[in-house]
């Protein structure tokens, strides 16, 4: 077959080939390119379920470690509220014995009071009632202890002897103190037979002793001698001032106080008689 002025029939049929072979190519090319897509998307997709996956375990293993910590808390304020208990108990114990110890020690303290009230008064009693044993009594002072000494006649002669009718100055005994004062030998004790004799030498020891080297003191009980000499200091001032006072009973007191209760008390006698 002839083919003027036109293409072969070869070329024809090489050119149905290239574009068969384009089409082929172009038609790889987007499958291809469809594959690269899919692999692409697929990987996006597992990265994002990767994340999400972690996510979850993470939120997962916040919940179970926030739930642990509650259990945990929980637990710790039941052992707290049972520990405050056991403490309130404790105290509230606690407070109960104190206030027992309390009560016990307010009941000692009244039961020492009434002792210490009641020993007082027995002191008072019993020094009262040593007072009246010694109310006969006195003490010189300063007469210096000699060998095979006789008292009895040392206070008739040298101290009774200087008193006007020292023959009704009778003694019932006397003796030695044993118990001396510094450098100056012991007392001599001595009991007269009535009061009525041992207030006449107290009242006149001092004009009968004056110049001798001895004196004549009250035997005192040992609480009296310690009310007399607590107050020695005021006496003496008051006494530089003109006001006497006597120690009787226990106390100082002024003497013309005594004096006007006995002309009193005769007063009274005399109207009664």
């Amino acid at each position: 077959m002839s083919n003027k002025g036109g293409k072969p029939p070869s070329s024809y049929r090489n050119i149905s080939t290239r574009s068969s072979q384009r089409a082929q190519q172009a038609q790889l090319t987007r499958y291809m390119h469809e594959e690269t897509v899919d692999e692409s998307d697929t990987e996006e997709l597992g990265l994002e379920e990767g994340w999400k996956l972690a996510i979850s375990d993470f939120q997962r293993s916040v919940e179970t470690s926030l739930k642990s910590l509650q259990r945990s808390i929980s637990k710790l304020e039941s052992e707290l509220g049972k520990a405050v208990e056991f403490q309130a108990q404790r105290i509230d114990e606690l407070e109960n014995k104190m206030a027992a110890k309390d009560k016990e020690s307010q009941d000692l303290s009244r039961r020492i009071t009434a002792l210490e009230s009641s020993l007082t008064v027995a002191e008072n009693e019993n020094n009262k009632l040593e007072r009246m044993s010694r109310r006969n009594s006195f003490r010189v002072v300063g007469i210096p202890v000699t060998q095979d000494e006789h008292c009895e006649s040392i206070v008739k002669e040298k101290v009774l002897s200087l008193f006007n009718d020292p023959s009704d100055l009778s003694i019932e005994r006397c003796h030695r103190d044993e118990r001396a004062i510094g450098n100056r030998p012991p007392h001599i004790l001595v009991r007269c037979l009535s009061y009525k004799a041992k207030s006449f030498i107290m009242k006149h020891r001092r004009t009968a002793l004056e110049g001798q080297g001895f004196f004549i003191v009250d035997d005192l009980t040992k609480s009296d001698l310690s009310e007399k000499k607590k107050w020695a200091a005021q006496v003496k001032g008051l006494y530089e001032s003109g006001t006497k006072l006597r120690f009787t009973g226990g106390r100082w007191r002024d003497s013309n106080i005594f004096r006007k209760l006995l002309t009193l008390l005769n007063g009274i006698f005399s109207m009664l008689l």
